[in-house]
């Protein structure tokens, strides 16, 4: 009987966890200060950033992320052209913003960032695509 009540705890349990978790095909609430946060905390670490360069990316960070919600909210209307157009604007834009804020020597370890970002697979920072990150050494995503 104690079995039996173990397992059923066990089920519910596993069953309101996997109710929780985004499925497949399905994308989490894209939320701009939590990216800002990662990505800034990240620039942290691998760039060592002073105090008031990191509250400048932050910023930074924040403003991209709601460009880009912006820009997702509106792709239902506009061509693919028109989007990708956008977000290189918005690319090279954060650029100029970065290399205002960094150093010379971290705005060449940023670019360097960015180029190991983009040779990711899909769902990992990289391009997206049918053939995205097909034999790139990256463990498969869960």
């Amino acid at each position: 009987m104690k079995k039996i009540v173990l397992a059923a705890i066990a089920l519910v349990f596993s069953a309101s966890i996997f109710a929780q978790a985004p499925q497949r095909g399905e994308r989490r609430e894209f939320k701009p200060e939590e990216m800002a946060k990662h990505q800034t905390d990240r620039m942290k670490k691998e760039l060592n950033l002073t105090d008031e360069q990191y509250k400048s990316v932050y910023a930074l960070f924040i403003k991209q992320g709601e460009e880009m919600k912006a820009l997702h909210a509106k792709r239902e209307q506009s061509q693919p052209e028109t989007r990708r157009e956008e977000m290189k604007k918005q690319r090279e834009a954060m650029n100029a913003e970065m290399k205002k804020i960094l150093t010379a020597e971290q705005y060449t370890k940023y670019e360097e960032m960015q180029k190991r970002l983009h040779q990711r697979g899909p769902g990992q920072g990289g391009p997206r695509g049918p053939h995205a990150g097909q034999g790139g050494n990256m463990p498969p995503r869960n």
